[in-house]
């Protein structure tokens, strides 16, 4: 209980100092010459310049992000690596043609289906085979796109296999 005890001091003595600090800048703000706090004399300070306000660097960002009126987020799903990747540089060429500005490809963490089979049906039951499938995904955000990117990417050209998702996402005020 002591040493527990002794340890909360400091910081205890470093709270009532804060706040006391506090209670004397109050004191000044209201035109207070000089009041007296504790038996102590409290100055009002000299014409200080305005405490800066600084802007957190991810707020910045945030607003920057919402200045497109819309996005067409495509997601692309598929077995194949290869496809993928064809299917994700097929749909960048056709932003760079419309001079649309694209967010991404964005690889998505691989899902990973695992199935564990009996090799017989009747015996030998501690004969097994295991089988997996994976499924790569891609992210990409079509920024502001016109009308002439959304029927290019109706008229896409994509390898088999290949399943895409769009979403049209209107940005938020």
């Amino acid at each position: 209980g002591d040493l527990r005890l002794r340890a909360c001091l400091p910081l205890g003595r470093a709270l009532a100092m804060a706040s006391m600090a506090c209670m004397a800048r109050a004191a000044a703000a209201t035109g207070a010459a000089s009041s007296s706090f504790r038996g102590s004399q409290v100055q009002a300070p000299v014409a200080r310049a305005a405490p800066r306000t600084q802007q957190p660097a991810f707020l910045v960002e945030a607003k920057a992000s919402n200045r497109y009126k819309k996005k067409l987020r495509v997601k692309f799903r598929s077995y194949n690596v290869k496809g993928i990747e064809k299917a994700v540089e097929s749909l960048l060429d056709l932003a760079e043609e419309h001079n649309t500005e694209v967010s991404g490809p964005v690889p998505l963490p691989t899902k990973i289906r695992r199935f564990c089979l009996l090799r017989s049906p009747h015996v030998n039951k501690d004969s097994r085979e295991h089988f997996e499938v994976r499924t790569h995904s891609r992210l990409l955000d079509l920024l502001d796109p016109d009308s002439s990117v959304i029927d290019g990417l109706m008229s896409l050209e994509l390898p088999p296999g290949v399943d895409p998702t769009v979403e049209v996402i209107a940005a938020s005020a």
